[in-house]
């Protein structure tokens, strides 16, 4: 550090290095009485908690914000959430390697409520007084949906997660994405145009609302009072998945059911095929057991009327030949039941192979979808030249893009 003395504007003019100024700003603030024990009133927001349990959060007010950082042994932590006023005790100080100045708080009571969770509260208290989070009106999903939408962000991780955990355990599904906004000023709109751009969808049957974790501020637009609305005025059932599991928004509130993630609210929404797979096999199995016991009964019981008819009836070898005509019927008659139980037990099984994804892929077949909104291409003039493809083969997925189309035409046979 250099001190100059310059004579034209009788001052000193100082020379540092980045860490001189760093250490010099550092000491001056530590060494003002005022700075170093003080209360300070503000609403927290971007609260984080790290994994050896410090807080790292900012307090605003209307004009301006500042950061915070609260030990793990500090008073107080209990009240640190995003949305509430607190009175923060603590001191100022620089933190050298990332040139920020920060409060360090050691301690933090309950100052009253902030803005947005006011809002929240009163918005929350309004609507529940309307009946829009009345559990009696809350609709169930099916339960094997075969076209469901998605209103969410394509930018963000949480799409391409709803999605692999769907293909994973029900691939037959059809997905339908409504790209929107999901924070800022304008998130709320986007997601009112998104909700009823897929309702009006012919077959679409549920829509998942969903959006990453993120502070109360970054949630707010499933806090709006149009969006709750927009979920209770859907024609098809609404699964909200806003944030982590400990985040409760409005739209949680009004929707016919509430995920704790995203990643929830796509096990929610899908049967697992591997379960199907087992139920049918043990209602056939089941199914078989059941008749062989009847027909087992049923002979059991034929055999015993006929000796009974036997013993009590003179011995007359037309009456017994009659007799043993009908038994040998009987049998007959519940072989032919067994049989064709047995041919529907096979044809069962074998439409459900056909119908597995899997054992077509592994035939040399493939599947094309179109990049864009992974619909499944079926005829060329779904296509266009420069659409990027995923083709799903045996072991993996392949991109192509089409340069070229040739449209086949074929005769279609009308009743």
């Amino acid at each position: 550090m250099v001190f100059k003395e310059e004579n034209n504007y009788s001052r000193i003019h100082a020379t540092f290095s980045v860490g001189e100024l760093s250490e010099y700003i550092k000491n001056t603030l530590e060494k003002s009485s005022h700075l170093r024990n003080f209360e300070v009133i503000g609403e927290i927001s971007n609260h984080f908690q790290s994994s050896s349990g410090h807080n790292y959060f900012s307090l605003k007010d209307e004009k301006a914000v500042i950061r915070c950082v609260m030990f793990r042994d500090a008073s107080g932590i209990e009240f640190i959430e995003d949305g509430q006023q607190i009175s923060a005790e603590g001191y100022v100080s620089f933190y050298k390697s990332r040139g920020d100045l920060q409060i360090y708080v050691n301690k933090v009571q309950p100052e009253g409520i902030g803005s947005l969770q006011k809002n929240f509260e009163l918005l929350k208290t309004k609507l529940e007084s309307e009946g829009l989070f009345d559990v009696s009106r809350k609709r169930n999903i099916p339960q094997y949906p075969q076209m469901i939408g998605i209103v969410t962000s394509k930018k963000g991780s949480v799409l391409q997660d709803i999605i692999n955990i769907i293909k994973r355990r029900y691939p037959l599904i059809k997905i339908k994405i409504a790209d929107t906004k999901v924070q800022g000023k304008e998130a709320a709109i986007s997601i009112v145009k998104s909700i009823k751009i897929l309702e009006s969808e012919k077959n679409i049957q549920l829509i998942i609302l969903a959006r990453g974790g993120g502070s109360l501020e970054d949630l707010w637009p499933f806090n709006e009072e149009i969006v709750a609305k927009s979920i209770f005025a859907s024609k098809v059932p609404i699964v909200s998945a806003v944030g982590h599991e400990t985040d409760v928004t409005i739209s949680d509130l009004v929707s016919d059911i509430r995920a704790a993630t995203p990643s929830a609210a796509a096990e929610i929404v899908t049967p697992d095929i591997k379960e199907l797979k087992n139920i049918i096999s043990q209602k056939l199995y089941d199914s078989l057991n059941n008749l062989e016991f009847i027909l087992s009964k049923k002979q059991s019981v034929a055999e015993i009327t006929l000796d009974r008819l036997l013993n009590n009836k003179p011995e007359i070898s037309n009456s017994e030949n009659i007799i043993n005509l009908h038994s040998n019927s009987i049998r007959n008659s519940f072989i032919q039941i067994l049989e064709k139980s047995y041919f529907q037990i096979n044809s069962l099984e074998n439409s459900l192979r056909t119908l597995n994804p899997e054992n077509v892929l592994n035939r040399g077949y493939s599947i094309v979808s179109n990049k864009k909104d992974n619909q499944l291409i079926t005829k060329t003039d779904r296509l266009k030249v420069g659409d990027l493809l995923s083709i799903t083969i045996k072991n993996g997925e392949l991109e192509a893009k089409t340069t070229k189309i040739n449209n086949k035409k074929t005769k279609e046979n009308y009743e």
